[in-house]
């Protein structure tokens, strides 16, 4: 990718996340990077494709996020605590996804379902492979229909942010609201030996 055009996407994510989908124009993109609106419709057609592609590029960064990568003496149970350490240190950013989310789903009804279509499908595949793993670790059920079980928690992730409407409420209601989560889905794909596990090293952390 053109540096420029690069710039121009990292910038206007940027812009987005703090002001909101709506309140920053194409000039304010230009404003900041200091370039002519000129160069600007030399890469992108209008606001909607410049959105479409901050979108495309935060799912590149969501599926390298997504891919489960282990280390060394550590199972799957201790990914998804490291995953959830990651959540609260970065309660900041995430807040701010949701609130482009907002606007997203208000003013661009139909980037934003493809925007969920497409996130939905990456943590469902991301879910498939961390059960497999699980699995072949002998900490995870043996009896569980990985498909349906995988498309059960990743839709419940989608369902986060419907819970969170009161701005003042949103960190705290988020990370609770994970830790929950992440209690009861382990309480689903865990048998005995991973209960036992999960139980002795993470539970009430």
């Amino acid at each position: 990718m053109e540096k420029i055009k690069s710039d121009i996407i990292n910038t206007a994510s940027d812009l987005f996340k703090k002001y909101g989908l709506r309140s920053v124009s194409i000039d304010d993109v230009c404003k900041e990077l200091h370039i002519s609106k000129k160069t600007f419709y030399n890469y992108f057609k209008q606001k909607e494709e410049l959105i479409e592609e901050v979108l495309r590029n935060f799912h590149e960064q969501n599926k390298a996020k997504h891919s489960w990568n282990y280390e060394d003496g550590k199972n799957s149970i201790d990914l998804l605590m490291e995953f959830d350490k990651k959540i609260k240190f970065n309660t900041e950013e995430n807040e701010k996804h949701i609130s482009m989310l907002f606007d997203l789903e208000k003013y661009y009804p139909k980037i934003y379902q493809r925007h969920v279509d497409m996130m939905r499908e990456i943590q469902y595949e991301a879910m498939k492979n961390f059960i497999n793993r699980g699995i072949n670790e002998g900490v995870f059920r043996q009896d569980l229909n990985i498909d349906w079980t995988a498309l059960f928690i990743a839709s419940q992730f989608g369902s986060f942010r419907n819970f969170i409407q009161d701005k003042n409420k949103r960190r705290k209601d988020l990370l609770q609201m994970f830790c929950f989560f992440r209690d009861v889905m382990l309480r689903i794909l865990t048998n005995e030996k991973g209960m036992d596990y999960y139980l002795k090293n993470y539970y009430n952390t």
